[in-house]
């Protein structure tokens, strides 16, 4: 009984696995950074909120379509090609978790939130929403949004959120819609070969090209419009730097991979600078 309960858990766990580090943990120390009020009740409810609205979505996105045919390739070791559940069941699981989800933003206080995000699962799965990397870029900037918005407000126990918290998450979401394109490089390959169109793949000279570019100019927004700890800053802008010059240069999976581990602590430091973004330094350069 134990085992099955445990072999349960570890293939949940593997549904998500690949996106604890991309979404789960920036997104819960982005919440955490924006929140005004902290307690330990409050952050476990972050952290296992956003992890059961990412299980839906993993659930239902590595379930539709030729998703498994796709996993086979590209990624073998999730839990349907490494046949730890069939697709009919991991479908039912799928069901299952909607109306649980709904019921945890319910309580969680984060109903609108919870409710957008199955609405674009649907959009981004059903809807073709993955078909483009237009269209791509423009949903994974909105999960982001959604979740980094419904995680802050259940940290900080509130229904709406103030001008600075909405100001952070709508500079996360710009950031992620033009640098996101990081994750498809490691993926090319297989990505050919089931004819997807991705960004990579569309432009594969200019993608490689606007990578040191789009991650440099945004650690220099982020150091001249943001009071975050200037070694954080500086640490960022080099970082970008380096990141942005590796998917340049080095373009073999392996390294695409080792790239995209360093994009992903460049987004979390750009995180943290923006939650200190100051919003009247940004007026001021408007006007």
């Amino acid at each position: 009984m134990l085992t099955t309960i445990r072999d349960f858990l570890v293939t949940l766990q593997l549904f998500n696995q690949s996106d604890m580090k991309t979404i789960v943990l920036p997104v819960t120390v982005f919440s955490q950074a924006l929140a005004s009020h902290h307690s330990v009740s409050r952050f476990l409810l972050v952290v296992f909120w956003i992890w059961m609205h990412l299980l839906y979505f993993t659930v239902t996105n590595q379930t539709f379509g030729t998703s498994p045919e796709e996993d086979a390739v590209n990624k073998p070791n999730r839990p349907i090609p490494a046949k730890r559940i069939s697709v009919d069941s991991a479908i039912i699981l799928g069901w299952v978790l909607a109306p649980v989800d709904l019921a945890l933003s319910l309580y969680a206080g984060a109903v609108p939130s919870g409710v957008a995000i199955c609405v674009l699962t649907s959009i981004y799965c059903s809807g073709g929403g993955h078909s483009h990397w237009l269209s791509k870029n423009g949903c994974c900037a909105g999960f982001y949004a959604l979740f980094e918005y419904g995680a802050t407000q259940i940290a900080d126990s509130s229904e709406k959120l103030n001008q600075n918290q909405l100001g952070a998450i709508i500079g996360s979401a710009l950031i992620i819609f033009t640098t996101i394109h990081a994750q498809d490089f490691r993926d090319d390959e297989g990505d050919a070969l089931l004819g997807r169109r991705t960004f990579t793949l569309s432009f594969p000279v200019f993608s490689r090209i606007s990578m040191p570019f789009l991650l440099t100019a945004w650690s220099i927004t982020l150091y001249l419009f943001s009071e975050a700890n200037q070694f954080v800053l500086l640490a960022l802008m080099a970082l970008g730097a380096v990141t942005g010059v590796r998917f340049l240069t080095l373009k073999s999976a392996k390294d695409d991979r080792l790239s995209y581990l360093y994009y992903n602590i460049w987004l979390s430091m750009a995180h943290v600078g923006l939650s200190s973004l100051d919003l009247d330094k940004v007026a001021a350069w408007y006007q």
